[in-house]
């Protein structure tokens, strides 16, 4: 996804791509380049790597699957790796990305076979990903709440326009939602 650059520093093109999709200055963008670089020699972050950086975050539970699946969220060109523009591009939807791009960023990882829908196996394995990395008894109810919740039409499929245009319009949705993502 991102241009190949020498191992110490951004490229030119990838820099203006930055800087004209994420909020960060140029001065950022290069500090946390030398940073992905320090941590990912060879520009590229593993499945394998992202997964111990996230035990880590969450000691106390299993954190693989949840990791694996907000790793498939990053890795948007599906290339088994992120490489520092997805990297940074995730960072910002997730940090200060408007409101409705962190709900499309939340329904991919949702979406576990990115096929544009979420049906009740994605949206059960997702949260039982969460109680999992947590270390929390799972809930089998929360999930099937959910789904009830967010699948208005009711056919046993939730569409990336009703995940967002209902969390949108409910608090109490949008907050379980942010304890899970």
């Amino acid at each position: 996804m991102g241009a190949k650059h020498s191992k110490g520093k951004i490229s030119h093109e990838d820099l203006q791509y930055l800087l004209k999709n994420t909020s960060h200055s140029k001065e950022e963008i290069k500090e946390w380049h030398a940073g992905f670089i320090e941590d990912c020699p060879d520009g590229e972050l593993t499945k394998t790597q992202f997964v111990e950086m996230y035990t880590k975050i969450f000691p106390g539970g299993n954190a693989e699957k949840f990791s694996e699946n907000v790793f498939r969220t990053f890795d948007t060109d599906r290339s088994g790796t992120i490489d520092f523009r997805e990297f940074m591009l995730a960072l910002h939807v997730t940090s200060s990305g408007t409101p409705e791009e962190k709900l499309t960023w939340a329904f991919r990882m949702y979406d576990v076979d990115g096929n544009g829908g979420i049906d009740f196996n994605e949206m059960k394995r997702t949260i039982f990903a969460v109680y999992e990395m947590v270390g929390s008894p799972t809930d089998m109810s929360k999930a099937e709440e959910l789904f009830l919740k967010l699948d208005q039409n009711s056919d046993g499929y939730i569409s990336q326009e009703e995940f967002i245009t209902i969390i949108k319009r409910d608090h109490n949705l949008l907050n379980v939602l942010q304890k899970t993502s």
